[in-house]
């Protein structure tokens, strides 16, 4: 449940000028939030990884609200660069998925969103964090808010992120499917809370939210706060079955077939010998993984969230 705070508190907007893709306009959408925010400082986004050192130089003030207007991407950096701190993220989303935002439950209308932004205190958020070891030698981490995904639908962020002459959702959906004919599934072995699990699998999206590509509900139960991921894995399904199964991906109900299976845990440890795909809130972080080892941050994050699943 939400808490409302007495004193309103300071703010910073970082907006992602050219964010989806032409669906609204950003920085519009950011000068009529600050007009409604005594006092907000307006920053703009000039390249990739911006937005997470913007955030970073403010992430130690008190009382502070650090507002992503953009997409999936902008939440990622500028979450990313206040992990640890002491100002909370709040979200005005203004992307083709918004998938974080789902979670937070703030309006994109400006008039709204400011008084939700100056009435409601901050609450923690898990945030999930990622070692990747490369088939090449080399390694990397990240972090991630909303959900990591292995195999089909890293591939399918990979497609979107090239499908830009689409909008919305349906930038994922054909992204999707154009996919789902080349695909084929890797083989994997994951170690899920102490158990194992080998052979191929079709994809693995380890979910701190519930929804990834705008509409696809593959953590359907996900909790921002409950200290556990929701796991969605499925082995080997033909395209005649991917496409009899990817409607009630939808509305989260893909649970009752039999490929498809949940798990929750905190750390995950996936081995892929071939390499596979790997994005983390919308971003493709590699294309050739050999070994990751996922683990929860629990309240790592502080945000400003209107309370409940809406």
């Amino acid at each position: 449940m939400s808490q409302q705070r007495t004193d309103p508190p300071t703010f910073t907007l970082i907006v992602n000028p050219i964010a989806g893709n032409g669906r609204c306009d950003p920085l519009a959408l950011a000068r009529a939030l600050a007009s409604r925010l005594p006092g907000a400082e307006l920053l703009i986004t000039e390249r990739r990884g911006h937005a997470r050192e913007l955030a970073a130089s403010h992430c130690a003030r008190d009382d502070h609200v650090v507002v992503a207007i953009g997409g999936d991407g902008t939440v990622h950096e500028v979450g990313s660069g206040l992990i640890g701190g002491r100002a909370a993220l709040a979200v005005l989303p203004a992307g083709s998925g918004n998938d974080f935002a789902k979670m937070l439950g703030i309006s994109d209308h400006p008039d709204e969103a400011a008084g939700l932004l100056q009435t409601l205190l901050p609450s923690s958020c898990d945030v999930g964090q990622v070692l990747i070891d490369h088939l090449d030698g080399s390694n990397s981490s990240s972090y991630f808010l909303n959900g990591l995904g292995i195999g089909f639908e890293a591939a399918v962020a990979s497609m979107a992120a090239r499908a830009g002459y689409l909008r919305g959702f349906s930038r994922y959906l054909v992204a999707a499917l154009w996919t789902l004919m080349v695909y084929r599934s890797p083989e994997m072995t994951l170690m899920v809370d102490k158990q194992t699990f080998a052979g191929r699998h079709f994809l693995v999206a380890i979910g701190n939210g519930r929804c990834a590509g705008g509409s696809f509900y593959l953590t359907p139960q996900a909790e921002i706060d409950d200290g556990l991921f929701d796991i969605c894995r499925a082995g080997p399904i033909s395209i005649p079955r991917a496409l009899w199964i990817l409607p009630s991906v939808f509305k989260g109900r893909h649970g009752r077939y039999r490929e498809v299976v949940f798990d929750r845990a905190a750390a995950v440890t996936i081995d892929i010998p071939d390499g596979g795909m790997v994005h983390a809130d919308g971003e493709v972080l590699a294309r050739q993984a050999a070994h990751l080892d996922v683990s929860l941050l629990p309240g790592a994050l502080k945000v400003v969230r209107r309370g409940g699943w809406p």
